[in-house]
């Protein structure tokens, strides 16, 4: 496996494991200072760590308690994109990611997400994320 898809595959991985465990600091360390991060293209931007934590922190608040799966990362270079599938007891977020990976130290520095929300605790079909 080469450097970028580890690096790629790691992210991917670290990515759903803070966001299920609301671990905000291993989360933002997954990102590089100047990071430009896009909820979904009608919702927000934020531009830096700093900013992504502040963002973290309302998601958390607002999310609450989430069980967090991720689909198999599709890798092309240095950049990963993978489906994700967030389910808590008010509502699921089903979505995709895309992020440049800085393959000096592995950190992501441009990342978008696309998703819509399903009403309640919901399961994926047979086949989500392979």
């Amino acid at each position: 496996m080469s450097e970028d898809r580890e690096a790629a595959v790691a992210f991917v991985e670290c990515y759903g494991r803070t966001w299920a465990s609301w671990d905000i600091a291993g989360f933002v360390d997954l990102f590089t200072e100047d990071v430009v991060y896009t909820d979904h293209p009608t919702e927000e931007t934020v531009v830096g760590r700093d900013a992504l934590e502040h963002y973290v922190r309302r998601e958390q608040a607002q999310q609450g308690a989430v069980v967090v799966r991720m689909g198999v990362p599709i890798v092309d270079g240095n950049r990963v994109s993978a489906e994700f599938w967030a389910a808590g007891e008010q509502a699921t977020i089903a979505g995709c990611l895309m992020a440049h990976i800085d393959s000096s130290d592995g950190r992501c520095s441009h990342f978008r997400e696309y998703w819509f929300e399903i009403e309640g605790h919901a399961r994926p079909q047979d086949g989500w994320g392979d």
